[in-house]
């Protein structure tokens, strides 16, 4: 399976069309989508574009917190949703830290997450997997889909955020050193928690956030109050 950019409606993403026949839609928008999707218009035009009932969008905190939405919940707070109820997309925004999904292709349950260095820090992917393992999911037969973010070229970190890390156990595949600087890498980071619960189907964007100007807004280079949004949902 392979990532394509698509464009529906005023929405540029890319997404797995193999998935999407298997009635999970989804999308890790770029920079040329609208953003603005929380209330009037823009929340109408993006639920009838998706053909979806309702979305649900957080303030995302940077930690561990994982909601499990299957009767009617809707979180205020938190950094990963685990779906089952059909036709409500779980949004999270990004411009820099990594969005992930994560789906069982024969089982109407899915997840997105949202996992900067602090969430990954604190295994938010690893504890979204377990959750899913407790409601029934097998864990062998899960698919992982990491969107766009700031790649190990440019996310330089100080010593600091190394020494979390090596004390939460990551190993040192995820870093990368030159002379005078010091990097991190998210996705192999969570690539390694993935790969630990037993999921071995994982689907990388590629993508850098700082590097690609052209498709996407990034902290790191200074758009300060500018995100994407990634989604997904369950057909209704």
């Amino acid at each position: 399976m392979k990532f394509e950019l698509k464009k529906t409606g005023n929405w540029s993403y890319f997404s797995i069309p193999q998935l999407e026949e298997l009635n999970i839609t989804h999308g890790f928008f770029t920079k040329a989508s609208p953003s603005h999707v929380l209330k009037g218009d823009g929340k109408n035009m993006f639920l009838d574009t998706f053909f979806l009932k309702d979305l649900i969008i957080m303030h995302q905190e940077h930690g561990d917190r994982v909601h499990t939405i299957r009767n009617g919940e809707r979180p205020e707070s938190g950094d990963a949703i685990i779906l089952l109820e059909k036709g409500v997309a779980g949004i999270i925004r990004t411009a820099d830290c990594l969005p992930i999904i994560i789906c069982e292709p024969d089982v109407p349950i899915i997840s997105i997450i949202h996992a900067g260095w602090r969430g990954t820090s604190k295994r938010i992917t690893q504890k979204t997997v377990r959750k899913m393992s407790a409601l029934g999911v097998a864990v062998n037969k899960l698919v992982a889909l990491l969107g766009p973010s700031i790649g190990s070229c440019c996310y330089e970190i100080r010593e600091d955020v190394y020494n979390m890390f090596k004390q939460e156990g990551f190993t040192e595949n995820i870093f990368r050193r030159t002379e005078h600087a010091l990097f991190l890498d998210l996705k192999k980071a969570n690539i390694e928690m993935l790969r630990n619960e037993g999921i071995e189907e994982i689907y990388d964007t590629g993508l850098c956030t700082y590097c690609d100007e052209d498709l996407f807004n990034s902290y790191r280079r200074g758009d300060r109050d500018k995100r994407q949004i990634n989604f997904v949902s369950l057909k209704g």
